[in-house]
């Protein structure tokens, strides 16, 4: 009895490697592209360095009184 209950472990466990390793393969042989994509940051992350660069690149004048410092 336990020898048949490893053996239909084994192979269930070895379909669903084949199952598991299939799909990827099978996405990229229909789109041509990976199924996931890399992300350096978040998106919070990405609006703060949009935010930045705009501001860089038209920078505002900023009033300060010497009192104020």
């Amino acid at each position: 009895m336990d020898d048949e209950c490893e053996q239909i472990q084994r192979d269930f466990l070895g379909s669903m490697r084949q199952m598991t390793a299939k799909k990827p393969m099978q996405y990229v042989a229909e789109r041509g592209q990976l199924p996931f994509q890399s992300v350096l940051m978040a998106e919070d992350d990405e609006a703060l360095v949009l935010k930045v660069t705009e501001r860089l690149t038209a920078p505002q004048r900023v009033k300060i009184l010497l009192d104020d410092l």
